[in-house]
């Protein structure tokens, strides 16, 4: 009786002892995930980081095909071309500072002019344009952007190559003017020095006009620039304009053309 008892006694204490640790297993025990729960979990993407931008100003040429500015192509003949241009000049740390222009012999002048309008707009004050041009010409020359130019007087000396490649002499204000026939291997650039060397000494303006014909090279337009800064004997010229559009010869001008 005594053992039966004993017995009877101490099994259900062991069984509610063995229930407990198999409760406290099973509350310990990690649970399953559930189903479908890591396939509907959104995989995090980091994004990309953005390149940094150049803190000192990339180089700017214009060639054969249009400005490439920065590394960035922009056609200028494409329906976007102008105000893509207007964008990626806007985006240049000008900082109210003169701008360094690379222009290819074969560049169109339109393109160049184009490219100096804009700088102007976005800041810069002048635009240095290089041009590997005729030795006994400057390959560097200063002008300023149309657009900082106001109320020039109407003696001021404009000159620009004609598509024939002759080249023509008026005033601002328009008037009569002065063609030189073509030379040999492209403009007649000593005898049309000769009459800018009159002209310019002629009036009191300390500015002077150039352009040329979209058909023609723009190397002929920088060596036609060229020859007004050597034909300018007083030296008092301080201001060399490039045009935005290649106006009529002996019209007036129209500053912001184009």
């Amino acid at each position: 009786m005594r053992a039966s008892s004993f017995r009877s006694s101490v099994l259900p204490c062991f069984a509610a002892v063995a229930g407990s640790i198999l409760a406290a297993a099973c509350e310990s025990a990690p649970k399953p995930p559930e189903p479908g729960a890591a396939a509907t979990a959104a995989p995090v993407v980091e994004a990309p980081a953005e390149p940094p931008k150049p803190k000192g100003m990339p180089e700017l040429l214009v060639d054969s095909m249009g400005p490439y500015l920065g590394g960035q192509r922009v056609d200028l003949a494409q329906k976007d071309g102008a105000e893509k241009l207007a964008k990626v000049i806007r985006a240049l740390p000008i900082e109210g500072k003169p701008v360094t222009l690379l222009a290819e012999k074969k560049a169109k002048p339109s393109a160049v002019a184009a490219v100096v309008t804009e700088l102007g707009a976005a800041g810069a004050p002048k635009v240095i344009i290089k041009t590997d041009g005729r030795d006994d010409l400057p390959k560097e020359i200063t002008v300023v952007p149309e657009g900082r130019v106001s109320k020039p007087p109407a003696c001021a000396v404009s000159t620009m190559v004609m598509k024939d490649l002759a080249t023509a002499i008026w005033p601002f204000g328009g008037g009569m003017g002065k063609r030189q026939r073509k030379g040999l291997a492209g403009p007649d650039l000593s005898h049309t020095g000769e009459q800018l060397t009159k002209d310019i000494a002629a009036c009191s303006a300390t500015m002077a006009f150039f352009s040329a014909d979209d058909e023609v090279p723009w190397e002929m337009a920088h060596n036609l620039a060229g020859t007004v800064i050597a034909s300018d004997a007083k030296k008092k010229l301080d201001t060399l304009v490039l045009l935005r559009a290649a106006p009529v010869a002996g019209r007036p001008i129209q500053l912001g053309g184009g």
